[in-house]
């Protein structure tokens, strides 16, 4: 008999293995977990597909590394009217660096003056795309306009936005005298579109506001520089309400979803919703910026009071630095078309490009 004793695992092996064993059951659980949790709430969804994006041929090969997904908030007293015949009262644009799992977020001014993307060649505010066509020509205009290759939205109202507010416990945030004089109307206006009573805000400084109190801050737009200042406190209150919600417990996120999803209107698929919702832990919102970084009001003889991009070439080859890191970006022909269509009809020269962003808070 041989005295060489039979090779085998050590008992550290043995135990190694096992362990790795009960972390992948267990990693195979979850993502079971998140898939059969999301199917069961999927259906509170409502599913509009886009058919045609619009992308622009040659645009930023970049931007292939990140999912851009298209949000827009709507005016509606409806949470089945979500589609074409409101105007987005906001809109922005979320970048995800598929790899790093970095957010960035951009508002485009509603009134921004740029060519709606349905053929007509009309030059209007931006916010009209989405009234005419819904969010299929909403994002084929922002593809169009800013060299994007958006496939995918989601839309909320009013109410989504204040039920999610509500469950998270309020958010914080710092009101200005000029806010202040304002806020209680936009209050009162809140209570009227979704029948969610609030007390109003009767302080400076920081204050807690509840969720009919913040949709109010966030629409305030008649101090300092409108619009502008507006989708400001529009990304405040988002970046805020992330950063609560991702140290918030499943009870409070599940009531969120069931609050969120009967609001949505979107084009991710139940499987996307399962690929987003597995990595929510992962994603961090870097910062958040305004669009076009340099523009000028112009009273419009017919369209009213406008942003033009100043110009619309520079400020596409800056936020293509900004949300995909591209040097020197040279925006497509049909962006340069554009961008002289606007030159002719407003006189909008170009100006230096500054790019201000909101640094999320931790």
């Amino acid at each position: 008999m041989s005295d060489k004793k039979k090779k085998g695992l050590s008992t550290n092996a043995k135990w190694g293995i096992a362990l790795f064993v009960e972390i992948l059951v267990l990693a195979m659980m979850v993502v079971l977990y998140v898939r059969v949790y999301i199917t069961e709430k999927y259906d509170m969804v409502q599913y509009e597909t886009i058919e045609d994006p619009g992308i622009n041929d040659g645009a930023n090969a970049d931007q292939e590394g990140y999912t851009t997904i298209a949000l827009f908030g709507i005016d509606s007293r409806s949470n089945t009217d979500m589609k074409e015949g409101n105007r987005s009262d906001s809109i922005m644009i979320a970048s995800i660096n598929n790899s790093t799992k970095e957010v960035k977020l951009v508002s485009v001014y509603r009134d921004s003056f740029l060519e709606i993307a349905d053929g007509s060649g009309l030059i209007t505010k931006v916010n009209a795309a989405y009234a005419y066509g819904g969010p299929e020509l909403a994002v084929r205009t922002l593809n169009a306009n800013l060299d994007l290759q958006i496939t995918e939205f989601i839309t909320v109202n009013f109410l989504a936005l204040t039920k999610a507010i509500d469950q998270l416990g309020g958010i914080t945030v710092d009101i200005s005298e000029g806010e202040l004089a304002v806020i209680n109307s936009g209050i009162t206006e809140q209570i009227n579109i979704t029948g969610i009573y609030s007390d109003g805000v009767f302080a400076t400084g920081e204050q807690l506001l509840n969720g009919t109190q913040a949709t109010a801050y966030s629409r305030i737009r008649s101090t300092d520089q409108g619009d502008i200042t507006r989708t400001e406190r529009q990304r405040e209150v988002l970046s805020k309400m992330i950063a609560k919600a991702k140290a918030s417990d499943l009870k409070t996120i599940d009531a969120m979803i069931d609050d969120i999803f009967p609001n949505i209107c979107t084009s991710l698929s139940e499987s996307q919703m399962i690929d987003l919702a597995a990595s929510i832990k992962e994603y961090e919102l870097s910062s958040t910026v305004g669009f076009p970084f340099a523009w000028a009001p112009v009273d419009h003889a017919t369209k009213g009071s406008i942003i033009v991009p100043a110009d619309l070439e520079q400020n596409v080859s800056a936020l293509h630095e900004y949300l995909f890191g591209t040097v020197d970006y040279v925006p497509t022909q049909h962006v340069r078309d554009i961008c002289a269509a606007v030159r002719a009809e407003t006189g909008v020269a170009p100006q230096e490009v500054t790019i201000n962003t909101y640094v999320a808070p931790e």
